[in-house]
């Protein structure tokens, strides 16, 4: 037990090797240049409802996808690259080199194959340019902030759960396919890894080789059958069962990210022990085996975890909050306004306006921030299943069982029973919203923010599923309240993948602004650094 949970601990806390800097010449960037990019990057990132993890990410796509709209080549923009991250303080309190720039160049120019190769593919040449785009900005983050720790985590809680997988024979999958679907569900679930991460993760599972600055042989086949690759990997990431198996490790993968940091904590204080040692003073040392030790440290880090969910929650509602009173107020003066006035014959209706404004994102504040924790129960199943991981026992909250889903004679039933509901909700809203003085386009409005905002609300509310190892059981007005509820979410679920595609505000920052702003950035940094030259000249 303690040997493995050692080995964990240690590649947890094993950080990449620091380059050293001594003799390079760092990035170096000024204070007014830095703020102006970094309040850039917020503004627009608060437009743009994204995760906050994937931030980072984001911005190297968006740079990259610059740099290839004012030239193909991208062999030597890897400084330039690096430079703009540190403008954008993505590299916060970091020094950061200029030779990372210089050795980011190798892997850009790799890619510039590929971009040809899509060129070649007719319909299909716009998803496999954003496809390989995908791949080249993952590459280019695990390559400037290495995360080894997060990958043995990945490792471990694979190999665990492997062996607490049930698969139903009736899925008539192979072991290799059950192996690749379970890696991928366990990235999503363990590091909510998105389309674009699990892409580069998934190629690289392919194709070892590639990562860093892979040989011309090796470039050649991937342009070469890039068609097929593409296919082989978004046919394995968008698998349904793939999806349905990253859904049922969820809370699972709570219980890994608390076991990961538990350990941490415990492997820092055996290493203060030692360094204790060392100086001739008597060493205390930790007990991996003793089990009052495991559930002290796994208490300590759910406590702080579900702290740091509650800040990460209230900062999550406050940006989403935000987004949507933002959109809400530019829409109703380009189209509510203006109609309202066209209908009433310069008349304003106030209150209509008013609650469409001010409903959507109090509504999504209200839903996002009346999530409750049952943390002494929570806490308590935290520790069991931690110390049966120990001992490599089974538990209810580890075991995996997928079964095959089996199409109810039914379903014809159920989906027009689901039609009939969702047009009567619907048409029961707007009905409500009519008899109050709501137009046409009020009334819209009303019911696309409202959709809108109970999808984001209830998944944000559903993130509580990343630190409760158990759901609690919806009684009879739970249980009706979501009956009446799923309509309106799915609705929003497909508005929000189909708004995230036109979303103008984030087209209006990317196209309009952040290219010019750029160029701004660059010559009052350049401007700057002549001047420090000329006084130093003095």
């Amino acid at each position: 037990m303690s040997d493995k949970f050692k080995l964990l601990a240690k590649q947890l806390t094993t950080q990449p090797a620091k380059m050293n800097h001594e003799g390079q010449e760092l990035v170096e960037v000024s204070v007014p240049v830095s703020t102006a990019a970094a309040i850039y990057e917020r503004v627009r990132n608060t437009l743009d409802y994204q995760e906050e993890h994937l931030l980072r990410r984001n911005a190297i796509l968006r740079i990259v996808k610059r740099y290839l709209s004012e030239s193909e080549n991208l062999h030597d923009v890897g400084p330039d690259l690096i430079k703009e991250l540190v403008w954008a303080k993505y590299f916060p309190g970091q020094e950061i080199p200029m030779q990372l720039g210089e050795d980011l160049n190798p892997i850009l120019s790799k890619y510039t194959p590929l971009f040809k190769a899509a060129d070649g593919m007719g319909e299909r040449r716009e998803a496999v340019y954003q496809w390989i785009l995908d791949v080249l900005a993952t590459e280019i983050e695990y390559t400037v902030a290495p995360n080894q720790g997060e990958e043995a985590l990945v490792a471990y809680m694979y190999d665990e759960i492997k062996q607490r997988s049930d698969w139903d024979p009736g899925l008539k999958i192979t072991e290799e396919q059950r192996d690749l679907t379970l890696f991928i569900a366990v990235h999503k679930a363990l590091v909510k890894s998105n389309h674009a991460i699990l892409r580069y993760r998934v190629l690289t599972l392919y194709y070892p080789k590639w990562v860093g600055a892979a040989d011309e042989k090796l470039v050649e086949q991937l342009a070469l059958h890039l068609g097929e690759i593409y296919l082989a990997v978004e046919r394995q990431i968008f698998s349904p069962l793939t999806d349905r198996v990253s859904k049922l490790l969820r809370r699972k993968a709570g219980i890994f990210r608390v076991l990961g940091e538990a350990l941490i904590t415990l492997q820092k204080t055996e290493s203060g022990s030692k360094a204790k040692g060392n100086n001739g003073e008597k060493k205390s040392g930790v007990d991996w085996a003793d089990p009052e030790v495991i559930d002290s440290a796994v208490a300590q880090s759910l406590a702080l975890r579900t702290k740091e969910f509650r800040v990460r929650l209230r900062r999550t509602v406050v940006r989403t909050v935000l987004f949507m009173f933002l959109t809400k107020m530019i829409l109703a003066i380009l189209f509510e306004l203006p109609y309202d006035l066209l209908l009433h014959q310069g008349e304003i209706i106030l209150y209509p306006l008013g609650i469409n404004i001010l409903f959507p994102p109090l509504l999504l504040a209200l839903i996002g921030l009346t999530v409750g924790v049952p943390e002494k129960k929570n806490t308590q199943v935290y520790q069991e299943v931690v110390r049966a991981l120990a001992v490599k026992a089974d538990h209810a909250a580890l075991h995996l069982r997928i079964r095959t889903n089996h199409r109810s004679s039914l379903k014809k039933v159920f989906d027009a029973i689901y039609g009939v509901l969702f047009v009567a909700i619907y048409a029961g809203i707007a009905i409500g919203l009519h008899l109050a003085n709501f137009n046409v386009v009020s009334i819209a409005f009303f019911l696309f923010f409202l959709s809108l905002v109970t999808f984001f609300g209830i998944r944000i509310r559903y993130s509580v599923k990343d630190i409760v190892a158990k759901d609690v059981r919806s009684g009879l007005f739970g249980t009706i309240f979501d009956i009446l509820l799923i309509p309106i979410v799915r609705a929003g679920s497909w508005l929000s993948a189909k708004v995230s595609k036109i979303n103008i505000f984030i087209y209006f920052f990317d196209f309009i602004i952040e290219a010019p702003l750029k160029v701004a950035i660059e010559f009052i940094e350049g401007w700057i650094a002549f001047v420090r030259n000329k006084k130093e000249e003095i």
